[in-house]
């Protein structure tokens, strides 16, 4: 008869929050649903406003001014939570200086999870600790950092410019509202750049233990 102990030790405890062919499947269409998501709101729908000869409409930031805003010819200031500027008659360039920052949040996006699913590729396959991965994490988060810097530089760029065509007599080269809670993005790069680091730590004990066999 067995004894409690050995049933105990006979069963297999299946772990609830181990990852199986599913989860990493879901994981993949999560990933590349936003991506493609924020390609949809962001850029194709902005694109469609413009061949289709609708005003462009923007949210003015970096201007602290109350209701006495005045706008330039052919641009409708609406005074509400944020500064809200239209332009009835933009030029290409302003409709594409509007596009920018999303077109780069979007390619390091895409990047990113490029990344990302060779990634969990390895690691369903049981092949996690490699030179391979190790490089992919810290190409993630050198994306995610300068993804990150970058395009709070491309924002104040193109929000300067799109206060200085709005207003009259305003001149500004950059614009941006920030907070502390846009430092996260960039934290979460520097935290899978430790991972990245403890990842090759992993590939470096793994090869010397094979190297002990």
């Amino acid at each position: 008869m067995l004894s409690f102990f050995d049933m105990e030790t006979n069963t297999t405890k299946k772990d609830p929050l181990k990852f199986g062919a599913a989860d990493y499947l879901l994981t993949k269409i999560i990933a590349v649903g936003f991506v493609l998501v924020s390609a949809i709101v962001t850029i194709v729908s902005p694109i469609i406003d413009w061949a289709s000869g609708k005003p462009l409409s923007v949210r003015l930031d970096g201007l602290n001014q109350g209701p006495a805003v005045t706008a330039k010819p052919g641009v409708t200031v609406q005074h509400d939570t944020h500064l809200l500027a239209q332009f009835s008659d933009a030029s290409a360039g302003l409709w594409l200086a509007n596009l920018a920052p999303a077109i780069l949040f979007v390619i390091c996006m895409a990047v990113v999870v490029w990344l990302l699913w060779k990634l969990l590729d390895d690691v369903r396959d049981g092949r996690p600790f490699t030179r391979r991965n190790v490089t992919r994490m810290r190409l993630i988060a050198i994306t995610i950092i300068g993804g990150s810097i970058l395009l709070f530089t491309v924002q104040g760029l193109v929000h300067g410019h799109l206060l200085s065509t709005a207003l009259p007599d305003t001149v500004m080269l950059f614009a941006n509202n920030s907070s502390a809670s846009d430092l996260l993005i960039p934290g979460v790069g520097f935290l899978l750049a430790g991972l990245a680091e403890a990842f090759g730590r992993g590939v470096e004990l793994e090869n010397d233990v094979e190297g002990l066999v």
